[in-house]
């Protein structure tokens, strides 16, 4: 594996350092990561300029027939970069992952202990068949060095992001994300001996409920799932290989990648099928009354497409990230609300839905072209977020100077220059006031 690694040589990557690893745009003094005297997460955004021959062990592995062993080896190039220490999710510092920007803004912004964003809590019955309502999400997530290239060009400026009209990320790009809940392993049975975390997130019973960031609290979190994605052109249908893992205790070896259980791998959206004759995604068919199985939770993703325990069963992996461009489109599954106990059964209202969200989208396509859009960002649910954030900001004057190009361009705010607060405010003053009802969690 070190040989491996070895040939992961990024080219003109400027030197990490810890203590300013995040980088920010001079005018914005607002984040989400000021909040709380704790020792801040470290993670890379320090984008690599271009990238040697970078080493694809998941070559040459027919995704389709040996799903497992594809998701496995994906995985096997997270293992050397991140781990656990003491109540922390941390990197090398020098791991070849790197973090996007502009996520540390609104109230699902990153917290400081590990980044972690706020994601779609589960509703009763999503986790397991006894888990209550009220449960969060959180998460990090990371793009490798190919599409970190990505990032480099997109943030060149910070305070001014550029954006070309069709994102396009390379061959051999893989996001990888860590999700945790505070769901209790009383209530989710598999997540017995899950490893716990520190983090300041929103009170308990909180879900997907707006609250302010200055009321967040210091709780524990257990590692939930590991999702995964792969640009790959082997990929007909999309472009794209999505994945998730479950973790599934009780602990056993490293109590940490050991555990982890590939649970969906997903190249396409089967279109047009209504039934649950899906082909176009793999579900780990061991975790059947596992992570699904239930009346509340029959199959994880919409008619047994690819999904993860913490994402919305009318959804799929591909058919959430399809969506991503700026500015976002009107259309939500979340506003939808396609009822899974009385819209089943509705033919009509079945054929609807899946003509309105599982197309097969290339990276280049724009989803909704009825909506004008800047740019289509090629399954990158990070980028419409950060973007969102940055306008936020700008808009309510937590960002300073000339409002950006692609907040004018998508006329988030159309004005010269970005709003200026009306008086001085501490970081969690600023951020409390900040609305979250225009911006759901990102996880569809």
């Amino acid at each position: 594996m070190s040989r491996i690694l070895a040939l992961c040589a990024v080219l003109l990557l400027p030197a990490l350092d810890p203590a300013t690893a995040f980088g920010r745009c001079a005018g914005f003094n607002a984040s989400t990561l000021d909040i709380g005297d704790v020792p801040k997460a470290r993670w890379r955004t320090d984008y690599p300029a271009s990238v040697g021959t970078v080493s694809r062990p998941w070559q040459g592995i027919d995704f389709r027939t040996e799903p497992q062993r594809y998701l496995l080896a994906v995985l096997d190039t997270l293992k050397p970069h991140f781990k656990r220490d003491g109540r922390k999710l941390v990197g090398t510092t020098g791991e070849d992952w790197w973090i996007s920007l502009w996520l540390d803004y609104t109230t699902s912004g990153r917290e400081p202990f590990m980044g972690l964003t706020k994601e779609r809590g589960p509703d009763k019955g999503d986790l397991s068949p006894t888990n209550l309502a009220g449960h969060q999400v959180w998460a990090v997530g990371f793009y490798n060095a190919p599409g970190a290239t990505i990032l480099g060009k997109v943030f060149a400026d910070p305070c001014n992001p550029q954006l070309p009209a069709s994102v396009n990320f390379p061959e051999g790009t893989v996001s990888a994300k860590f999700l945790f809940t505070d769901a209790p392993a009383d209530e989710v049975t598999y997540l017995r001996d899950a490893p716990e975390y520190d983090a300041n997130i929103d009170r308990a019973g909180s879900g997907n409920q707006t609250r302010p960031v200055a009321e967040r609290q210091k709780r524990a979190v257990r590692l939930l799932q590991v999702d995964i994605s792969v640009k790959a052109s082997g990929a007909l249908e999309t472009g794209w290989l999505f994945g998730t893992f479950g973790w599934v205790g009780p602990a056993k070896g490293d109590g940490l990648y050991d555990n982890l259980v590939p649970v969906t791998l997903q190249w396409g959206n089967d279109p047009g099928v209504v039934t649950t004759a899906i082909v176009q995604s793999w579900v780990n068919p061991d975790l059947r009354n596992v992570t699904h199985g239930w009346d509340k939770r029959p199959t994880l993703g919409f008619n047994g497409r690819s999904n993860g325990a913490a994402d919305n069963i009318r959804s799929s992996c591909l058919s959430c990230h399809a969506a991503a461009r700026t500015p976002r489109s009107p259309k939500g599954l979340l506003g939808s609300r396609f009822d899974m106990e009385s819209d089943i059964t509705d033919a009509d209202k079945v054929r609807a839905h899946v003509d309105a969200w599982f197309g097969n989208l290339k990276g280049g396509d724009l989803f909704d072209p009825t909506e004008p859009a800047v740019s289509a960002l090629d399954y990158s649910l990070q980028l419409e977020a950060a973007m969102f954030r940055m306008c936020r900001a700008c808009q309510n004057g937590d960002l300073t100077g000339p409002t950006p190009g692609i907040c004018r361009a998508t006329k988030f705010f159309d004005q010269p220059s970005c709003h200026t607060a009306p008086t001085p405010l501490d970081a969690a003053a600023r951020v409390s006031r900040q609305q979250l009802e225009d911006e759901p969690p990102p996880r569809q």
